[in-house]
């Protein structure tokens, strides 16, 4: 019987490996969401006393979308538009209000009208409101908007 000859030691790691990758993926990473995260939350104020968020919204390919939300006397005011440059079809659209669906909605674009606007009323409920819009379209093109209105006490 004959012995292999295996070095029981491992050969040491050069600082230049996936290690170093790993964390320069994950500090791009971290500062690409900070980013995203400061854009989303809709700190511009729109108008001169109005309590109106206006939000850019996030799609695929294809599509673009803002999100208008506004308190009025009776309650926040929802606006949410999309503009389709690719295709056309049918979309679906939730509003989700404080982690809750409080509406559905489905719009088409056409030949002629590329875009749509979904108009909704929502309870002013204690605190800020968060409100999240998410679109589905065709062939699964999505969007989503997100803005917080902070408490108007």
């Amino acid at each position: 019987m004959t012995r292999t000859k295996v070095p029981l030691r491992l050969p040491p790691r050069s600082l230049h490996t996936g290690g170093v990758t790993r964390l320069v993926l994950l500090a791009l990473l971290l500062l690409a969401c900070s980013a995203g995260a400061a854009d989303a939350r809709g700190n511009d104020r729109a108008g001169g006393g109005n309590d109106e968020l206006r939000v850019v919204g996030d799609c695929g390919r294809g599509a673009t979308s803002s999100l208008r939300v506004g308190t009025r006397d009776d309650g926040i005011e929802v606006r949410f538009r999309v503009r389709q440059t690719r295709g056309r079809g049918v979309w679906r659209i939730a509003i989700v209000h404080e982690n809750r669906v409080s509406s559905r909605a489905t719009s088409k674009t056409t030949r002629t009208e590329d875009s749509f606007e979904v108009r909704r009323m929502l309870p002013d409920l204690a605190g800020s409101d968060a409100v999240v819009v998410r679109a589905w379209g065709p062939s699964g093109l999505g969007c989503r908007a997100t803005a917080t209105l902070p408490d108007r006490a």
